[in-house]
């Protein structure tokens, strides 16, 4: 019933979008088209690098980032219920007085998911200028989603667990391997490869790097298809890594290239807001699995190229896996667009970079716009961030109803929890 709820109010918003383009066409374009809109919101000083916003600059600063949390309100209130300290992949704790407590925390040794979430947590806590709501909360580390939890992703897919309460993704704070590191450092090196990378002087390829192992149950050879499709071609640096290859690429490198192929793993791939961060055009099927931001990607459907239209357009059924047609209605206009969705066999991807070639200046707009709303205009910045979580700390306060009070602990202050790396003092 949610899940019915939360597509219906995407048709309507979408149907609302197409109406209003047709009367004021140049609003749309200021609102979706970076080159005239997002980059100039922010104005001198650029707050969104700020970590102190209050809640109205926040909304000024970015207009439309809590869109999944505004569904995720209109999906009603839910229940909390205590759940086994030692689920996989779960943290349990409260907020209090504006501090952070933690009730329970699944250990994760392996990628650091669990302090890295809870750090960016507790710094948009301590430097809300403004009181936050006391209140219980559960957060999932998992690449799955759990029912009633702050997840990295959700689907509407019918045999994946559901939540739609999005938490930014731990990469926000740092993802602990050589080729990237923390965000804001990414994001910096990003910035020396774009400035001496002009879209004429970018390799002309499409790019890709990850393991075949991980694929979505909708197409449980997804990157295998991808790799044998790109194998041989003159158009493509696609390959397998891991496994003792030395093929991998950094972050940055990256966007040295014109183009950049996403493709989904066992759920989400957590590459997204990096290649977002590059003038370069990401090619992708439709994803199944939203992250806290994916919204603010403006599709064209490689399915309609032939037939450029000036207004958005619904692309042809056999353009979408699953039934992500609810999550993506529409293709929007060239000169709108900030991603290219290709067909989820990649059966035209070759068809779709041909043409790419041919029409440089559709391209490079595709390009220019994507990072000048997810750069120029804050969207991935540590300032969005706290915004985010402050944001969704208030909503989630106003729909949970706790399950018997009594069965949570206060917990343990974050401050402690972090050097312990526990819930006990015995080891010390």
């Amino acid at each position: 019933m949610r899940r019915r709820r939360g597509a219906l109010l995407s048709i309507l918003a979408i149907l609302a979008l197409i109406l209003h383009y047709s009367r004021t066409p140049s609003i749309l374009q200021s609102t979706f088209d970076t080159t005239s809109g997002y980059g100039t919101h922010h104005g001198a000083g650029e707050p969104h690098k700020s970590l102190f916003l209050s809640e109205d600059q926040c909304a000024k600063a970015f207009l439309v980032l809590n869109k999944e949390i505004d569904n995720a309100v209109a999906q009603g209130p839910f229940k909390l219920r205590r759940i086994q300290d030692n689920t996989p992949g779960l943290v349990q704790g409260r907020i209090k007085n504006g501090k952070l407590y933690i009730i329970s925390a699944f250990k994760d040794n392996a990628l650091h998911r669990a302090p890295a979430v809870l750090h960016s947590l507790h710094r948009a806590i301590i430097t809300s200028p403004e009181p936050l709501p006391d209140t219980i909360f559960a957060l999932n580390i998992n690449d799955e989603p759990r029912e009633n939890t702050w997840s990295f992703a959700y689907s509407n897919d019918d045999f994946t667990p559901y939540t739609p309460w999005l938490m930014p993704h731990y990469s926000s704070w740092s993802w602990p391997i050589l080729e990237l590191g923390a965000l804001d450092e990414v994001l910096a090196r990003i910035d020396d490869v774009e400035s001496e990378t002009p879209w004429a002087k970018k390799i002309d390829k499409a790019v890709w790097r990850g393991t075949e192992v991980f694929n979505p149950d909708w197409s449980t050879r997804l990157r295998n298809k991808l790799v044998e499709t790109a194998n041989g071609k003159e158009w493509a640096d696609i390959e397998a890594s891991g496994r003792g290859r030395r093929n991998t690429i950094r972050g940055e490198e990256f966007c040295r290239y014109a183009y950049i192929v996403y493709a989904e793993g066992r759920s989400y791939s957590g590459r997204l807001p990096f290649h977002q961060a590059c003038a370069s055009v990401i090619l992708t099927p439709p994803p199944t699995f939203l992250l806290h931001n994916t919204h603010l990607l403006r599709p064209i459907f490689s399915s309609v190229f032939q037939n450029m239209s000036p207004v958005p357009v619904a692309p042809p059924p056999e353009s979408y896996p699953l039934n992500s047609s609810t999550t993506w209605p529409t293709s929007y206009p060239a000169h709108i667009a900030n991603v290219v969705f290709v067909a989820p066999d990649w059966s035209d991807l070759e068809e779709t970079i041909t043409y790419l070639r041919s029409n440089p200046s559709i391209g490079r707009g595709i390009a220019t716009r994507q990072r000048e709303l997810m750069v120029g205009g804050g969207y991935l910045s540590e300032g969005a961030e706290a915004c985010y979580w402050r944001s969704l700390i208030r909503a989630w306060s106003k729909m949970v109803r706790i399950e018997d009070e009594s069965e949570w602990e206060e917990g343990m202050r974050w401050e402690t929890f972090i050097l312990l790396g526990e819930l006990a003092y015995e080891n010390i």
